[in-house]
């Protein structure tokens, strides 16, 4: 089968690799989309070192097209979308829902292979079959989705809340429409560029502010601060201080974002506000509904909104052109997939 894998610092490869077999509890899928994920950047760019021959790709939808030894509950043809790691199942995080922190976790397309190839085998745990109303497409938008439904539930977002994003990329732009479909009142956003304005617009954002120093100050003064702030955007970026400044009294703060150096905060907002903040990493199942489970019921109830989040479309062997188009926001790329 074909597989798409790192060859260097922007440079990416297809060769034949051996089409898997499902061992007991696995299920074989056909790959069907494969979205690029910010994330993803860092190591085309060769920014996070990779090996060569590395196969990335974790916000995946496909086709079941066998089922190992053990497996119930599905049938070959299912559609489904794929949870993003392998765990153990038997340690007290997983045992409590909370599986993203497992110390044997294995991420797909980060520390396992991930899923641009044409066949991948999988634990059937990690599968969650697609309602009608979503197709492939969608169904891998869900995993961006799933991130930004964790960090909303984590700092209990409800009805009547008023909340901020911080950063429109696909996570905050999920985040928005998830703010919504949770029952926030009034939302709020920062974007750099105009498709990601359009986009927040389309996805319930009430308000669009520039994502700058002088944008952020203006949210803070037209709310009056928000009970919610989503950070969305890491990296080396001012928006840990900035969530700070648009919190309200006793506001939350769910953090998104992946920071890649220490960032400085003034302690003295923390104090006077009695603000919570929080970190969300992935998604879990912190009740009875995983965060995957509650995606998929946020999707199916109006399945084309989150549809004009993708704006380009690429077959696996065109792969290498997908990611320098995703890293090039003058494209008006949002969301990039990829058809292996």
């Amino acid at each position: 089968m074909r597989a798409a894998a790192l060859a260097g610092p922007r440079s990416v490869e297809i060769k034949e690799i051996d089409k898997p077999e499902p061992r007991p509890g696995e299920v074989l899928v056909r790959m069907r989309r494969v979205g690029v994920c910010g994330s993803d950047l860092h190591f085309f760019r060769g920014e996070f070192p990779l090996p060569a021959g590395f196969i990335l790709g974790h916000e995946c939808a496909g086709e079941i097209e066998a089922l190992g030894d053990g497996v119930t509950g599905f049938a070959v043809g299912d559609r489904v979308a794929i949870e993003g790691f392998k765990v153990c199942l038997t340690c007290a995080y997983c045992r409590t829902g909370r599986y993203q922190h497992c110390a044997s976790r294995k991420a797909f397309g980060l520390n396992a292979p991930g899923g641009l190839r044409e066949y991948q085998a999988l634990p059937a745990y990690t599968l969650y079959k697609l309602p009608d109303a979503i197709d492939f497409e969608l169904g891998a938008l869900l995993e961006p989705l799933t991130v930004s439904v964790h960090g909303l539930r984590i700092v209990d977002v409800k009805f009547g809340d008023r909340v901020a994003v911080l950063g429109s990329g696909t996570i905050g732009l999920t985040a928005v429409a998830a703010a919504r479909a949770m029952g926030a009142t009034f939302v709020s956003s920062t974007a750099r560029h105009p498709q990601q304005k359009a986009m927040a617009q389309a996805l319930g954002a009430d308000a669009v502010y520039d994502a700058t120093n002088e944008g952020v100050a203006a949210l803070a003064k037209d709310t009056g601060g928000v009970d919610v702030v989503v950070e969305t955007v890491g990296g080396e970026a001012e928006t840990l201080a900035q969530a700070l400044q648009c919190v309200a009294i006793n506001g939350r703060i769910s953090v998104l974002g992946a920071f890649t150096k220490p960032v400085q905060i003034h302690p003295i907002m923390l104090f006077l506000k009695g603000a919570t903040i929080v970190g969300s990493n992935c998604y879990g199942r912190p009740d009875r509904m995983s965060d995957y489970e509650m995606s998929i019921e946020i999707m199916r109830r109006d399945p084309e909104l989150m549809r004009g989040l993708v704006t380009h479309r690429f077959g696996l062997e065109d792969t290498a052109k997908a990611y320098a188009t995703a890293d090039d926001k003058s494209t008006g790329a949002i969301k990039v997939m990829v058809e292996p």
